[in-house]
């Protein structure tokens, strides 16, 4: 809410910028994360799945939690996804203004991670 930037591919950009202006000019304030780097990635395997080579590289996504990608399998590592900080719940102002708008700009929600939206919604 205070003006950060979010990373994201070029392809992302300007739809991004966009949605996040129409959300400004609606009263809803977004902020959150883009683009991972793919060893942040596998920091939030360790975290979410577990420490072990099988747990970070081949343990089914849905048995973490939260369900988090494989490494080079993350929307995030190819900047086509943004985790909104404010999105924690299907309840909250920032959920309920992107359920509504998201799609025109070109992202869809990862139905069980309220925060998770990317182009293709995974």
């Amino acid at each position: 809410p205070a003006g950060g930037s979010i990373t994201v591919a070029a392809t992302l950009g300007e739809s991004l910028s966009r949605l996040l202006a129409a959300a400004r000019d609606s009263g809803v304030n977004l902020c959150g994360s883009g683009w991972r780097d793919p060893q942040e990635q596998i920091a939030l395997r360790r975290q979410n799945c577990g420490t072990t080579p099988y747990d970070i590289y081949d343990k089914p996504s849905g048995s973490c939690r939260p369900p988090t990608a494989k490494p080079g399998t993350s929307m995030h590592e190819q900047g086509l996804a943004v985790d909104f900080v404010n999105c924690d719940t299907h309840a909250t102002a920032c959920w309920k203004w992107l359920n509504g708008n998201a799609a025109g700009y070109g992202l869809r929600n990862l139905p069980d991670e309220a925060w998770h939206w990317s182009t293709t919604g995974h």
